[in-house]
């Protein structure tokens, strides 16, 4: 009998974007330290070494209170929490660029708070996804950088010159390029196109097959090299039986038999990703996107390089397909 898996040592997956799995949502104000742990061992068992528990718009009360929450559990040989990625409240207010993100939360970027934030959480926001079209952005992206957070341009609106003034302040990466933006966009100038071939942004990409199409993953790819990396930006419903559900920001989702979560009140909009990375990977093997060695660097040494991390990345046993 022919082998078609073989077991191999490789680098463990970093997922820089976890909005929740299993279940357990990182933004529920009902969160538990022993929900976080839950997530933590989750992950472990789908080759994910570490990631970033991420935060999405709320009011300064709730994202605090959860912060806490999250940094103070252990993961006991789960799944490493290298930090925070705070996505929003300093995101496009405008429908389409905002996404699924609260309205009433989103606000213009506000430097003592992120301060108050940096010193609550002992340093610990790796990330912070904005959108540069409120006035002043580049000011704030510049002094967010000096605390040593990676900012992200994301959910934006923002105009080719401001992207550009931002990236000058220090802005270092696109976060879920091609996503948090309207469905109908002007054929140029577009966030999209001002992003894309800016050197000096990576970009974050979810590659499950229907956050972007082939040929847009694909594009990106050859555009960004080896400045793009793969992120799940999971929701609670990752790892879930397909079904129907009722979601925290209100309104039901459907979830498929192929992962697939979208609203109910329009199927052509999706609620998020509900595939773990390991899963994401699999996926695009299995449909032809990329061999799996290099969709697994995507994984995996890309996100801990764009991280700045020095030590080594800790290597996992993987059964992968043997390559034809």
């Amino acid at each position: 009998m022919t082998e078609t898996a073989v077991k191999t040592k490789l680098p463990g997956l970093i997922d820089l974007q976890v909005n929740g799995h299993g279940g357990i949502d990182f933004n529920d104000p009902s969160l538990r330290v022993e929900d976080v742990q839950h997530v933590c061992q989750l992950l472990k068992t789908e080759g994910v070494v570490g990631f970033l528990p991420t935060l999405i718009t709320n009011d300064y009360d709730s994202i605090e209170a959860r912060a806490k929450t999250i940094l103070s559990a252990d993961p006991m040989a789960g799944a490493d929490i290298l930090g925070l990625h705070l996505e929003g409240p300093f995101i496009s207010p405008q429908d389409g660029a905002r996404g699924a993100h609260d309205p009433q939360w989103i606000r213009k970027p506000d430097l003592d708070w992120i301060r108050h934030l940096h010193d609550l959480t002992d340093g610990r926001i790796r990330i912070l996804t904005v959108s540069p079209e409120w006035q002043d952005s580049a000011r704030f992206v510049e002094e967010v950088c000096r605390l040593g957070i990676r900012v992200a341009i994301g959910h934006t609106l923002a105009s080719y010159e401001q992207i550009l003034e931002a990236v000058d302040a220090g802005a270092s990466l696109s976060t879920h390029l091609g996503n948090g933006l309207p469905a109908t966009l002007p054929r140029h100038p577009n966030p999209l196109w001002s992003q894309l071939p800016e050197d000096r942004l990576w970009a974050s990409l979810i590659g499950d097959g229907f956050h972007l199409p082939a040929e847009v993953f694909k594009t990106i790819l050859k555009i960004k090299g080896d400045r793009a990396f793969l992120v799940s930006d999971s929701t609670q419903f990752a790892g879930m039986k397909p079904g129907r559900y009722r979601t925290l920001i209100g309104g039901d989702v459907m979830l498929t038999d192929s992962s697939r979560l979208y609203m109910c009140e329009n199927e052509r909009l999706l609620a998020g990703s509900a595939m773990s990375l390991r899963q994401i990977i699999d996926k695009m093997v299995s449909t032809g996107w990329m061999d799996f060695l290099d969709a697994w660097e995507l994984g995996s040494v890309r996100p801990w390089k764009y991280l700045g991390s020095k030590e080594p990345l800790q290597e996992i046993l993987v059964t992968r397909p043997i390559e034809s």
